[in-house]
């Protein structure tokens, strides 16, 4: 006796845990990536840094030409602590592009320092000398386009209270301190204005981007879906004759025994079953708003109807059909169909130039062309540049193209005006999907 059938069930495997290092790696990563967005990571970004770094660099070689010699002679300082003030003053610029707390704390203190060293000086501004107020100032700029507005107005509190006790004790000193901090005040506020402006500009730019790319979608998803409603109509059809024929079978050929009326049977069933699940399927794919389509998908034959409608509306076709075009299926229904999006784009965007249409079976495959001139109104020659807009325009002649197994093509022509091009095999290949076209 087989006793395998009393033993327990094996427990399925447990799930595989991640790596260490792949979840450090992961960590590292994240990390990085708020680094990367909390210091900028977009090229806007990156070329505001750069710039910012020649920007102060520069200005802190000049400010020390400049400091050096006005702090030794003008205020009486030391040829040594003028250089270690004035470099810190200069240094904090391009410091507080990188580390901004850095060249903050260094403004501050030489701004103490310099005080404190040039206090016996007579006869110049005081406790705030041109080249601190224009340091300063240029340091409050670089903080309000960079960071944050709080940092940059710590460093601006700071600057002040380090210098206003010299107001004590000189009262020139008053009117330097008062004077630097509007100055720099002032700096500071343009430059975080300047900064809301940019980022809000960047929030709006990422905005527009995010509802183009749902407008793309939803584009794309309503194009699919009328492309499934026409597949239906065409299937459909289909089904109808087998379902038909299926049903009359026992009734048309004599001499059938009973397991040929079941087979019969079972295939106007299966038939029926399959157009009722299609009718459902229709049902999901139609929007709530979208009226039934009960007129029946349109082919090659309807080419001249069409081109007479477009002609009425002021351009110009020439219809040129091949030899041996197939009346009906999912080829010519999707012909019509590109070529119909193909006019209302020239109709659209190359209103009155001559156009010609061409569609021809070539081995085995519905070749459509359709070319235009350059526009004789002076609007948008492309006659083709619609993406979204109307029927769809290119993104429907492209599903349509590979929904079946083929390809489109389309681009403007060298002589001015544009050029579509799609190629639909006359039976579909296996795998066919919406996949697109190629530009």
């Amino acid at each position: 006796m087989d006793d395998t059938r009393n033993r327990p069930a094996p427990l399925p495997p447990a799930a595989p845990r991640p790596p260490a290092r792949a979840a450090r790696q992961g960590a590292v990563r994240s990390t990085a990536e708020e680094r990367a967005a909390d210091t900028g990571g977009s090229d806007g970004e990156r070329y505001l840094r750069a710039w910012m770094w020649v920007a102060t660099s520069l200005l802190a070689f000049i400010l020390v030409g400049v400091s050096v010699p006005l702090a030794a002679t003008i205020y009486g300082v030391h040829l040594l602590a003028a250089f270690g003030t004035s470099l810190a003053m200069a240094g904090a610029l391009p410091l507080a592009v990188r580390w901004p707390w850095l060249g903050a704390a260094s403004a501050t203190l030489s701004l103490a320092a310099f005080a404190m060293l040039s206090a016996g000086s007579e006869g110049a501004p005081w406790p705030w000398p041109v080249t601190t107020i224009v340091g300063q100032s240029a340091l409050l700029i670089v903080l309000g386009l960079m960071r944050s507005w709080p940092l940059g107005l710590t460093t601006w509190i700071a600057g002040v209270v380090v210098t206003a006790p010299f107001a004590f004790v000189d009262s020139g000193a008053v009117a330097s301190v008062v004077t630097a901090g509007v100055v720099t005040a002032l700096a500071f506020a343009v430059a975080h204005l300047l900064a809301q402006r940019r980022i809000i500009g960047g929030e709006l730019f990422r905005a527009r981007e995010h509802s183009a790319a749902e407008q793309q979608r939803r584009v794309l998803v309503e194009e699919r879906n009328r492309i499934a409603r026409e597949l239906h109509d065409v299937v459909a059809h289909g089904l109808s004759i087998i379902h038909v024929q299926a049903t009359s079978a026992p009734y048309r050929i004599d001499g059938l025994n009973d397991a040929a009326r079941a087979e019969f049977g079972e295939i106007a069933a299966s038939a029926r079953a399959a157009m009722t699940e299609m009718r459902q399927l229709l049902g999901v794919l139609r929007s709530a708003d979208a009226a039934a389509e009960t007129a029946p998908q349109p082919g090659l034959a309807e080419l001249p109807a069409l081109a007479t409608s477009v002609e009425r509306a002021g351009v110009p076709v020439t219809l040129d059909l091949g030899d041996g075009l197939p009346e009906s299926g999912l080829a010519t229904t999707a012909a019509y169909r590109i070529v119909q999006e193909a006019l209302s784009n020239v109709v659209r965007h190359a209103p009155g130039a001559p156009t010609h249409v061409s569609i021809e079976v070539l081995a085995g495959e519905l070749v459509v062309g359709v070319e235009n001139d350059a526009s004789t109104v002076g609007t948008d020659a492309s006659g083709g540049a619609d993406q979204s807009g109307g029927g769809h325009g290119l993104i429907g002649i492209a599903e349509r193209a590979a929904l079946l197994g083929g390809r489109a093509e389309y681009g403007a022509r060298p002589g001015g005006g544009y050029r579509v091009l799609a190629t639909l095999p006359l039976e579909p290949t296996a795998g066919a999907g919406p996949t697109g076209g190629t530009a």
